[in-house]
């Protein structure tokens, strides 16, 4: 059984390059048509597939509209129909642009429903959500267009900034330590017990005969010594300096404020001029 989806942008012209995007993926033209006010020139545009029709500003309102209408109630015929229309209506009548595609089965509209939303169609339920909150009840067939000072005044947007804290790590240089290996010379003293041996004459009076032995020629000789102290060095290591590098981590919590921004809405209550007349015939669908 066929279905119909409809999508809703903000402009004709964001209906028309998604129904070419929808095109682009086997979406055939002849199932897609744009319902649209293209009032930012002098003319105004009801527009659908390979039927437009361009009328003069004065006249084109009720003739888009009523022909939405006409394509609503070939949807829905002649019974009442759901609320939710009068929303599809009501973006119309604030400038926005209805893309309606012809779906032959449940696949293709799945297909199609991702189709729309990736081009850019609008939340209709928080559009309308966002429409409440200043007023709006349901829509109403004899308000007139939004004019493009309105359209401008309720699309003027409020970016919502918020900023992020991104943590990286860079290395720095915090120091280093230089090794050096230099001659030293320290005095040291030491004690040492030497030995000398010294040839010792005595001469003692001696009285007595003298004898053959005694008138004989000789001699007797004595070397003295003595040791003196003799210095021999040797060198033995004692103790290794090894330099290197060692790894450690920590973990380090990082403190800081982030900005943002943040949109308030704040109704303010809406004011009648009294010389204005409000028909007594005109009807409001309650929320």
């Amino acid at each position: 059984m066929t279905q119909t989806i409809i999508g809703v942008f903000h402009t004709f012209q964001d209906a028309e390059l998604a129904q070419t995007r929808l095109e682009a993926k086997g979406i055939a033209r002849s199932d897609m048509r744009v319902h649209a006010n293209d009032e930012r020139s002098t003319m105004s545009t009801d527009t659908t597939v390979d039927d437009p029709v361009v009328r003069p500003a004065g006249e084109v309102h009720e003739g888009a509209m009523a022909r939405i209408e006409h394509f609503f109630k070939n949807l829905f015929g002649d019974s009442e129909r759901p609320e939710e229309i009068g929303h599809y209506q009501e973006a119309v009548r604030r400038g926005g642009a209805l893309l309606s595609v012809d779906a032959v089965n449940e696949s293709e509209t799945e297909r199609v429903r991702d189709a729309l939303y990736a081009a850019g169609a609008i939340d209709i339920d928080s559009r309308v959500a966002q429409w409440r909150n200043t007023g709006y009840t349901g829509y109403d067939r004899n308000a007139p267009d939004y004019t493009a000072d309105q359209i401008a005044e309720e699309r003027k947007a409020f970016p919502v900034v918020q900023e992020s804290l991104e943590i990286g790590k860079r290395s720095v240089q915090t120091g280093g330590v230089r090794v050096y290996s230099r001659l030293t010379e320290t005095p040291v003293s030491e004690s040492v017990s030497l030995r000398e041996e010294h040839a010792n004459i005595e001469r003692r009076p001696v009285d007595r005969p003298a004898t053959a032995a005694d008138l004989r020629e000789g001699f007797v000789e004595i070397k003295e010594t003595a040791e003196e102290a003799v210095v021999a060095k040797t060198a033995r290591v004692v103790e290794e300096v090894v330099v290197g590098k060692e790894a450690s981590s920590r973990t380090e919590t990082v403190t800081d404020t982030v900005r943002g921004t943040q949109v308030d809405v704040e109704r303010t209550p809406g004011s009648r001029d009294a010389s204005v007349d409000v028909p007594s015939t005109k009807k409001t669908t309650p929320e």
